[in-house]
Formats: C-alpha cells, structure tokens, sequence
C-alpha cells in the first residue's frame, strides 16, 4: 500500500503540531510585587512545577471551603446571613456529619485554629477524642507486657469518647 503525498504531508503536519504542544514555554518571571497584600502576591505568583493544578484564592469579604458542596453552601449562606467564620464552620461541620460522614462527623474529633480579629488572639482548640475514663496504659498489653494483635484496632476497647459536638459548643 502506497500514501498519497497530500496524506502523508498532512499526517506529518498533525503529527509535528501535537508533538508542538506537548512542551513547553519558558516561565515568565513573576512582575514585580506593587504593594499588594501577602494575598494577593501569593494569588498572583508562578509555581514552578509542572503539574501545578493548586492556586491560591482570595476572597475580600469571606470565604469557606469543605469537601462536600451541600456543606459549603450552607457555610456559605451562614456568612451571608450574618454570622462569622466560627459560626460557618460549626454549620458546615454538621452539614458534612449528614453529607460526608466519613470527612467528618459526630462521632469524631478535630482541630481548629480561629483568630479574633477585635482583640487579635489566635486560639488553638483542640477537640479530638479522648479516651474513656476507664482506659488505662497498659489495657493493650498482655501479662508478659505485650501488645495484644488488634485489641486497640478491632474490640469495644478501641473506642474513643467524641469530641466533635464539645469542639463545636
């Protein structure tokens, strides 16, 4: 079988314009910062890498975030409607516990970090679980002092008492 010329031209021609596109160009340096805020710098600025799919966002009057839509808009809706960014995340943490339970839920813990911007104080709170009061340390050991295979993992031993709602409150 022989090609015509025009369709081995034109093939060629494809095959030269997809192999154009697969590299790529020479990054710009980024501009000169102009007295933008740390924000807007790090919104603007160019990542060196070339799987960069992850972009800074700002936003000038509010913001939220989760893994689940549903629990986004209804922290969304809470900021709208007055409240502050504690008030969107303790929504969105309920919304998610229906939504999302596995990201997160009443039956577990967490961390949150919240600045007060009228006094300035940063709050670190930590709500994670805790264990039962009846746990002691050596409740995984055997009486030689070993750890028992997946009494910690796989029992009513490994329970831990909910710190969600308290972390919430």
């Amino acid at each position: 079988m022989q090609l015509r010329p025009t369709l081995l031209a034109a093939s060629l021609a494809l095959a030269l314009a997809g192999l154009a596109g697969c590299g790529s160009a020479p990054q710009q340096p980024p501009a000169a910062a102009t007295a933008q805020p740390g924000a807007a710098q790090a919104a603007a600025a160019a990542y060196d890498f070339d799987m960069d799919i992850f972009h800074p966002v700002v936003a000038s009057n509010g913001m939220v975030a989760s893994e689940q839509e549903l629990a986004s808009r209804i922290g969304l809706d809470i900021l709208k409607s007055g409240g502050n960014a504690v008030d969107a995340a303790v929504a969105m943490g309920f919304a998610l516990a229906v939504a999302l339970p596995n990201a997160g839920n009443i039956g577990g813990g967490g961390f949150m970090m919240v600045h007060d911007a009228k006094t300035g104080r940063d709050v670190a709170l930590d709500f994670r679980e805790v264990a039962p009061s009846k746990a002691t340390r050596d409740m995984y050991l055997d009486a030689q002092g070993k750890v028992i295979d997946g009494k910690s993992l796989y029992t009513h031993y490994a329970v831990g008492v909910p710190g969600t709602v308290a972390g919430m409150e």
